[in-house]
């Protein structure tokens, strides 16, 4: 009774219900994009986090077996691609290797960041006849490599959606002297062209920020 009381004191039901309405329109309205927000965050961390780790592993591998660039590394060479595997798998914590064209380790197809175009389907991946791994903190990779220098491509997501360019798929590039350097970079034998797979650096130079 007391509580009837206070309502009809101050607010009637129907004002109570009516403004817990709109509460309920104002939170469905903001909670996605404060989970993309969170969602957002989240992926920088892990892609800050995977930079680190890979660094680190790449500068331990030189010191052990000298720059990329005399490796014996050549253009689209199953050799070769064993070869960084293997190299890798020595400094990573690999928990997981898919063989040549496997696509359960990565999730496909990869999209462009806007996820309306898709990037790279299931069919071109095993046309590569690529592997792929998983690490223990769940990101997905894959190299391409090329003469003297390789690609990394990986998904700090794992197999989660949306498996989009810049939002949870990233890239970089390895260049002869053991540098990580953008996709584009012109240091690279083979270098590709295609600006989308830049955005992990466009988050690094903006102090691991994502300003696009």
């Amino acid at each position: 009774m007391k509580f009837l009381k206070s309502i009809s004191d101050g607010f009637t039901l129907a004002e109570v219900l009516i403004t817990l309405g709109i509460i309920g329109v104002v939170a469905a309205m903001t909670l996605p994009t404060l989970q993309q927000k969170l969602d957002e965050r989240s992926n920088i961390t892990a892609l800050q986090k995977f930079y680190t780790e890979f660094s680190n592993a790449t500068n331990l591998l030189i010191y052990d077996f000298g720059q990329p660039e005399v490796w014996g590394l050549k253009n689209n060479d199953q050799d070769s691609s064993e070869q960084v595997l293997n190299l890798y798998k020595q400094r990573l914590n690999m928990t997981k290797v898919c063989g040549e064209g496997d696509t359960t380790c990565f999730a496909f197809p990869v999209y462009t960041y806007d996820g309306t175009e898709q990037k790279i389907t299931e069919a071109q991946y095993r046309s590569w006849a690529l592997k792929s791994f998983v690490l223990n903190n769940g990101v997905t990779v894959f190299f391409d490599v090329n003469e003297g220098n390789f690609s990394v491509f990986f998904d700090v997501n794992g197999k989660k959606k949306p498996g989009r360019l810049g939002n949870d798929v990233f890239a970089w590039a390895v260049n002869g002297k053991g540098k990580i350097v953008r996709y584009t970079d012109s240091s690279l034998n083979g270098s590709g062209t295609d600006e989308d797979y830049n955005y992990a650096f466009e988050i690094m130079e903006n102090g691991w920020q994502k300003k696009y």
